[in-house]
């Protein structure tokens, strides 16, 4: 399985964070990302964006690690993050680790959670210092590992996600419907292992806080 990091101009994460992200097959800074390379002396692949966040010190630290500098014009139609993932994606990795969503302005957050959430071929995994959620979409499956009594929360995001099933939780769902905006996925419990979560259609945050 290849993994590729993107790291987004949020908050930089604590180090408790970044487990595995030095044996990735691609780190990719998004703008102001290189920030999180350059604090925790991570490996650093590509630096890709309007480079509008990242400082002199940023941009001429990433050239001395070797990392390659792909630069667009500010004037553009997507945000830093869509083309560190549209990157990521034709370098058909198998999945994504997400690191410095949170922070910053609002609009730029909420913009960070919607494109994590897109559809894509590789799983994605996003880690903040509240928990962790795996973009979970129509037609998958995923595993869950843990001890009894933790949390589980599913999350449904971009409209409803329909015949969402559950293993092993505490409270189960069986191919049900958990509309745009609904709670009632909210502080689910893993009874033990084995346990899961899968869905027919839509997209569901699967969250471990």
């Amino acid at each position: 399985m290849r993994v590729a990091v993107v790291l987004i101009g949020g908050d930089v994460p604590d180090k408790s964070l970044l487990e595995g992200v030095g044996e990735a097959d691609l780190v990719i800074a998004a703008d102001g990302g290189v920030r999180i390379a350059r604090s925790h002396g991570l490996p650093l692949h590509v630096l890709i964006g309007d480079l509008d966040s990242a400082t002199e010190g940023d941009h001429a630290w990433a050239v001395a690690e070797g990392a390659e500098i792909i630069e667009f014009a500010s004037d553009k139609d997507e945000t830093d993050l869509e083309l560190a993932l549209a990157h990521a994606a034709d370098a058909g990795v198998d999945r994504i680790v997400a690191l410095g969503v949170e922070g910053g302005r609002l609009d730029h957050e909420l913009g960070n959670w919607a494109a994590l959430s897109r559809r894509m071929t590789a799983e994605v995994e996003i880690r903040t210092a509240s928990g962790r959620a795996t973009v979970l979409h129509g037609g998958q499956t995923l595993a869950l590992e843990g001890d009894a009594g933790d949390i589980v929360s599913i999350v449904p995001t971009g409209g409803d996600a329909h015949g969402v099933q559950t293993t092993g939780l505490r409270w189960p769902l069986e191919g049900e419907t958990l509309p745009a905006g609904t709670t009632r996925g909210i502080s689910n419990e893993l009874l033990g292992e084995p346990a899961s979560v899968s869905l027919v259609t839509g997209t569901v945050l699967v969250v471990r806080p």
